[in-house]
């Protein structure tokens, strides 16, 4: 039987892409869903600058465990929000930094404040500084961890601040979607159990 030009090209094509194919496919993304509360305008009216700072003394996001089951994980994180009766939105891909300032600007903005990200005179300023975002596999559970420190500033000076710290837990079964469960569970929760209304009532903004 005789093998047409055409049709070796096509073979050859195929074998040529199939490595950077497989490749790609092999760099998995870790995925976090951020559930925003009921959306208010308990705070509508008025701006805040939003600072974001990272001071994790290890900046990566998978412990030794974790990093098994993640096969030359990129430090990407797929990052999506939903809200309750409402599709899920798709926001990009982005590292730790960017996925905070985004995930915090909601957080904001679902309160009914204006958000800032360059200082005006005379504006509060909502300063996060992250000391903790790991996910690990310890014992066949997932463990993932947050802890950050939110503090209202203005005119240079700390006027309120709060530590928020957590841990969620999933035993591991098939593949990685327990991990991601585990994530987005802490992430929602730390995020939205900042009490932002609590910070403006404490200085009287």
């Amino acid at each position: 039987m005789k093998v047409t030009n055409q049709v070796l090209v096509r073979i050859l094509t195929i074998m040529l892409f199939s490595p950077f194919i497989i490749s790609c496919a092999s760099i998995p993304q870790l995925k976090v869903q951020y559930q925003l509360p009921p959306r208010s305008k308990e705070l509508k009216g008025k701006r805040v600058v939003l600072v974001f700072k990272d001071d994790r003394t290890n900046k990566k996001i998978l412990g030794q465990g974790a990093l098994k089951e993640f096969n030359n994980f990129s430090g990407n994180i797929s990052f999506s929000l939903t809200r309750k009766n409402e599709p899920e939105s798709k926001m990009g891909v982005y590292q730790v930094s960017e996925l905070m300032r985004e995930a915090f600007k909601r957080r904001l903005e679902n309160l009914g404040l204006e958000v800032l990200f360059i200082q005006l005179h005379g504006k509060p300023q909502i300063s996060i500084t992250l000391n903790e975002f790991l996910l690990d596999l310890v014992d066949r559970k997932w463990v993932a961890k947050m802890n950050y420190k939110a503090s209202l500033v203005k005119d240079g000076k700390v006027i309120a601040s709060q530590n928020i710290s957590g841990q969620a837990e999933r035993y591991k079964l098939m593949g990685r979607g327990e991990a991601e469960t585990a994530v987005g569970e802490i992430f929602t929760d730390m995020v939205n159990r900042l009490d932002v209304p609590g910070l403006f009532q404490h200085a009287d903004l």
